[in-house]
């Protein structure tokens, strides 16, 4: 993964059957290796997906604090250790 620092600053990933397979595992050294080279050029990692942050949460398990999550169809947004949004949605 090439990242200019000066054109990327977000990468938003959908977790259901794109980030994550099927069964919600993905390549972690791999995205620990791509993580770290994004944080060394300012680029933010946000999982977006339909399910509830603390499911998504348990899948990065010691990254929370590190990651943007929109959980519950952007009912939910948590940047790092701040919640931006909260709302029920019918």
């Amino acid at each position: 993964m090439n990242l200019n620092p000066h054109n990327i600053k977000l990468v938003a990933v959908d977790m259901d059957g794109t980030f994550a397979r099927s069964d919600y595992t993905y390549d972690i050294p791999r995205f620990k290796a791509a993580l770290a080279r994004m944080k060394n050029v300012g680029c933010q990692f946000v999982v977006a997906s339909g399910n509830q942050y603390y499911q998504l949460r348990s899948h990065f398990p010691g990254y929370h604090h590190e990651l943007s999550f929109i959980a519950e169809n952007g009912a939910f947004v948590k940047d790092k250790e701040e919640l931006v949004f909260s709302a029920n949605i019918s």
